[in-house]
């Protein structure tokens, strides 16, 4: 293997490119590596040291020195003199208009894009919820966010929605939309929302349309109806003979079983893969314990709440709201 060669920033500064702010000393082995593959390296150097690239710079141009003007010739091999006669006659690093050019063309394919597929809708900033949502009715009028937001989790300090039953706790429940009527849905979107054009719509005469409750609501309906059926407010509950509870015992049961399992597959299927640390409490005998106050991204509920009231159903309707089924066939014999 032939001896290496080193050059000094001393001589590439004093002979070639005068690169600024960088001493290099390079050692080319007698690998295949050419004067030119040199000199491209030393420029893509030059290129990144100005300023992490926020201002460009054009090297210097290269002149042959002849044989006689350098007594120390880098390299003495015919074809690598071949290469160097033909040296890039300056660094191809980018001027700034160049810049500005890539990044005008990018903002204006961007906005031909989102022309020709919608993007400056509603719907499609809310496109990436295809990979965690189906698609509902609701993207159409507003755009989901997301909040970091702590959640209470204290065992002994209790909030208005743990306290046993009260016309007080009734209402700060109703308040998340518990009770909602349903949302009609038009027909236009009824397909893409899962609905079927078997499943119950309003008549025409009535504007059409397909009643259909915001599911996070119905969630919170059972999670409520949970609450109302604990052993500590079973008896207040029964006695006021409302809503679930007008139903017998055995309805009842089915209605609050039926909340649980759907609770139960909704926490399954949104599994929260957060962690919760442990903290230490009774400074006598100091124990660990979780600790339940963990941050979350949680969605803008208001909007949805929002959303599912402002497009209610009437609260009384004619007999002939609902357009009657079209068969036999659109009708069960039994509850599903």
């Amino acid at each position: 293997m032939a001896k290496p060669v080193c050059f000094s920033a001393e001589a590439l500064e004093g002979r070639h490119a005068r690169v600024e702010r960088f001493k290099i000393k390079a050692t080319l082995f007698d690998t295949g590596i050419s004067y030119r593959q040199f000199s491209n390296i030393n420029c893509s150097l030059n290129f990144i040291s100005q300023d992490a690239m926020l201002w460009f710079k054009r090297s210097p141009r290269f002149k042959q020195l002849s044989a006689e003007e350098d007594s120390e010739s880098l390299i003495s091999d015919t074809q690598e003199t071949k290469d160097y006669a033909e040296p890039p006659g300056y660094c191809p690093v980018a001027r700034p208009w160049h810049l500005l050019f890539f990044v005008l063309l990018t903002a204006a394919l961007t906005y031909l894009y989102s022309l020709f597929t919608g993007g400056w809708s509603i719907n499609a900033r809310n496109q990436w919820l295809d990979h965690i949502s189906n698609y509902s009715p609701l993207l159409e009028d507003f755009r989901i966010e997301y909040s970091t937001v702590r959640f209470n989790g204290s065992l002994l300090h209790e909030n208005i929605y743990r306290q046993p039953a009260s016309p007080a706790v009734d209402q700060a429940w109703e308040d998340l939309g518990v009770d909602y009527r349903a949302a009609i849905v038009p027909p236009h979107l009824a397909a893409k929302s899962g609905l079927l054009e078997s499943q119950v719509q309003v008549s025409d005469k009535y504007g059409g349309g397909y009643p259909a409750n915001v599911e996070g609501l119905h969630h919170l309906h059972c999670l409520n109806l949970l609450r109302q059926s604990l052993y500590f407010n079973y008896e207040y509950y029964r006695s006021k003979s409302e809503g679930a509870f007008i139903n017998s015992e055995d309805i009842l049961r089915f209605h609050v079983t039926h909340c649980l399992d759907i609770l139960r597959q909704q926490l399954i299927c949104t599994v929260d893969i957060g962690v919760l640390g442990q903290v230490w409490w009774n400074k006598e005998s100091p124990s660990a314990y979780p600790d339940f106050d963990t941050e979350h991204k949680c969605r803008n509920f208001d909007a949805v709440r929002r959303w599912a009231f402002e497009h209610q159903a009437p609260e009384v309707v004619p007999d002939d709201y609902l357009s009657p089924p079209r068969g036999e066939w659109e009708v069960y014999e039994s509850l599903p």
